[in-house]
């Protein structure tokens, strides 16, 4: 049986070259994962449905890159993330505070307030110092450093399983840690955090 990881190498391979019936794969492999991580955070089918169609416009125009992706599924979620991030800071999502007296309100709406990512920043960084040591490890290779589930459990001498089983309850352990310090804004910074 041929690895997984193997199938997606060559496929990206194909898709360089300008291989449509590659790109279809690879479509069909990764739109499901791609629009609903969007519909997730946008909350509309229609700009879920725009955003994803952008991701895959996006990978298309930039196929002649692709045999450099090491980690094709880390370089398409970060790809959606800044997607969706555009797509919000086009909707102009309100942050839970106003504009201050002579500060225009285009310059507080999210994610572009400076004093927000300030205070979301110093707040998941507590959050995250919170973890276990080595569930703290584990997440800081995959969420900062983009490795792999297979790449942690070879560093860490430690089960795929048991990679997984830390990043879930690490992201369980943040998101509650998350809504109980704060509002809807700081929700959306997830987006820089989590990932399938």
């Amino acid at each position: 049986m041929q690895d997984r990881g193997f199938i997606e190498k060559e496929t990206l391979h194909l898709v360089a070259t300008g291989n449509r019936a590659a790109f279809n794969s690879l479509l069909e492999a990764y739109w499901n994962k791609v629009y609903t991580l969007s519909l997730t955070y946008l909350r509309s089918a229609e700009d879920a449905q725009e955003v994803t169609q952008d991701v895959f416009l996006k990978v298309w125009q930039s196929r002649d890159q692709l045999t450099a992706i090491l980690n094709f599924n880390g370089w398409i979620f970060v790809l959606t993330r800044n997607e969706v991030l555009s797509a919000l800071r086009k909707k102009k999502v309100r942050p839970i505070i106003s504009a201050e007296p002579g500060e225009k309100e285009e310059d507080s709406i999210l994610p572009d307030h400076p004093l927000l990512y300030k205070e979301a920043s110093a707040i998941i960084a507590t959050a995250i110092n919170a973890l276990p040591p080595v569930r703290k490890k584990v997440f800081m290779l995959s969420r900062m450093e983009g490795k792999s589930y297979e790449e942690i459990a070879v560093l860490l001498q430690i089960s795929r399983n048991g990679v997984k089983d830390h990043i879930v309850k690490a992201l369980h352990f943040l998101r509650n840690y998350l809504r109980n310090h704060s509002g809807e804004a700081l929700m959306l910074i997830l987006l820089f955090i989590q990932k399938n």
